[in-house]
């Protein structure tokens, strides 16, 4: 019977040096693409730093196997100095890869802003370990200790424990987000670290560790995962985005140069607020100078509602902030149906269907303006006559509230429905609408930690429904001692 531990360390273990060079690239490449998608984001920074710190183990093996031996014989390199270089390197990759995936947590969980003062201990705490093996160890002396079955083990130990703990606070951090339209993002996220972690605590240490022959290089199967990795992130990067890069794809005639302009770009001319003050202060002292023309009422009707097109695009592209409070829905809903207005060409009625008594904890103001967009919006879907429908539950042991817009007009084709939450994005051809309602609703129901789903038949109408986190009394009023505002604004 075939030793199936030889024929997989034989598999591995004869890899080419060119291939772990290749590794130590590709780990390269997809951790800069992280990086340099938000530089400036904390996570972004610390899954480079981790992401660079395990780069070091593909790096060493490539220096001390396949360089080391043709730099010595040339008489560039010592014994002493390479056996030194790799057991440096050796350190880095064993010591400190795992305080980085542990720190990168710990901003993925939000600590910084949740405990700060517990999270700069936390921080601490990580690189304790590495500090303890590092006198216990020293650093310039690792690749002795590799044939020691108690190093081995002690390292083993120290990585999986942190792995574990690591995989904890991401899960739990999901299972906290998982009603968030932040969600789906950082999911995407979290797969990519866990799934390249778990494969390295699994074929790093069965060798060094159990003793167990043929396996030493067994590890060089995260050639394959990396690359997995590398397509996942570019894969999603191309779809909704991940770790903050997003590409668009975007058709332009290569041949004469003419490149096809952002959407965005044609709102800059309306941002002209100095144009415009200068206009309507022209015209009014015309006005004052006997000067009364129809050309005149046009143009002070046109700033006017200029004036009102900015304002209302700065209202809902600016970033959101909100105030919540303990409000009861049915008053708002009340309310919102007592100032609604139907057009005149249309005959569309208002109904409060469900209403849970329990208060939501919420911005009142922003929650209000979001029925009215959504309203609006339904309004603008039914044809002749219909209904909006207005529902409120309150699901205690779901921990969430769930508000709803239905009405029965001519719904949403799917081609519409994957754009809906884009800015400037509208399916209404006419000068009224920014297409920024929606992106505003999906950016107040962030703020909220909640998110915002549509459920939409052509001919059937459609249904949006905005889910909230429940928040309780006790949380509110620790979150009050703490100094923390976890609702303060929509960053993620």
């Amino acid at each position: 019977m075939p030793n199936f531990s030889k024929e997989v360390g034989d598999a591995f273990g004869n890899l080419p040096g060119e291939l772990l060079l290749l590794f130590t690239v590709l780990i390269w490449v997809v951790f800069l693409l992280i990086l340099f998608s938000n530089p400036h984001n904390k996570l972004n920074i610390w899954c480079f730093i981790g992401g660079m710190t395990f780069s070091v183990g593909a790096l060493k093996e490539f220096l001390y196997y396949t360089l080391r031996p043709m730099l010595i014989h040339d008489g560039y390199w010592s014994v002493a100095f390479s056996q030194t270089l790799y057991s440096l390197l050796s350190a880095v990759f064993y010591y400190l890869s795992m305080p980085a995936v542990l720190i990168f947590c710990f901003y993925f969980h939000r600590m910084d802003v949740q405990m700060p003062k517990r999270f700069r201990w936390f921080c601490m705490a990580s690189y304790l370990p590495a500090v303890l093996f590092s006198i216990r160890y020293p650093c310039t002396q690792t690749l002795f200790y590799q044939s020691d079955t108690g190093f081995c083990l002690a390292v083993a130990l120290y990585n999986w424990c942190a792995g574990i703990l690591a995989t904890i606070i991401l899960v739990h951090r999901l299972r906290i987000e998982r009603l968030s339209n932040r969600y789906q993002q950082r999911r995407l996220a979290a797969v990519s670290i866990l799934v390249p972690l778990w494969v390295w605590l699994f074929s790093a240490f069965p060798y060094h560790a159990l003793g167990i022959p043929y396996l030493s290089k067994i590890w060089k199967i995260n050639l394959l995962v990396v690359l997995f990795i590398l397509i996942y992130c570019l894969y999603h990067a191309f779809r909704d985005g991940i770790w903050g890069m997003r590409f668009r794809r975007e058709l332009y005639d290569w041949s004469s140069g003419n490149k096809v302009l952002q959407k965005n770009t044609q709102y800059i001319g309306h941002a002209l607020k100095n144009d415009l003050s200068k206009i309507e202060w022209c015209t009014k002292l015309l006005e004052k100078q006997g000067v009364s023309a129809q050309e005149l009422e046009i143009i002070q009707r046109s700033v006017s509602r200029l004036k009102q097109f900015i304002n209302k695009t700065q209202m809902y592209s600016d970033r959101i902030v909100i105030v919540p409070e303990y409000c009861v829905v049915e008053e708002i809903f009340r309310e919102i149906k007592k100032e609604f207005v139907a057009p005149p060409s249309k005959n569309v009625v208002v109904y409060i269907a469900v209403c849970d008594k329990e208060p939501l904890f919420c911005d009142r103001a922003h929650l209000e303006e979001i029925l009215r967009n959504l309203i609006a919006n339904a309004v603008d879907a039914i044809a002749d006559s219909g209904e909006v429908t207005l529902s409120y539950q309150y699901f205690a042991k779901k921990k969430q509230a769930v508000i709803s817009v239905s009405d029965s007009g001519c719904g949403i084709v799917q081609e519409d429905v994957k754009r809906l939450f884009e800015p400037y994005y509208t399916t209404k051809m006419t000068n009224q609408n920014l297409g920024l309602g929606l992106y505003y609703c999906w950016n107040v129901v962030n703020a909220h930690d909640g998110s915002i789903h549509v459920k939409t038949e052509p001919q059937h109408g459609s249904t949006f429904s905005l889910y909230f986190p429940v928040r309780t009394k006790r949380r509110k009023r620790r979150g009050r001692e703490d100094g923390e505002n976890p609702y303060h604004d929509c960053g993620g």
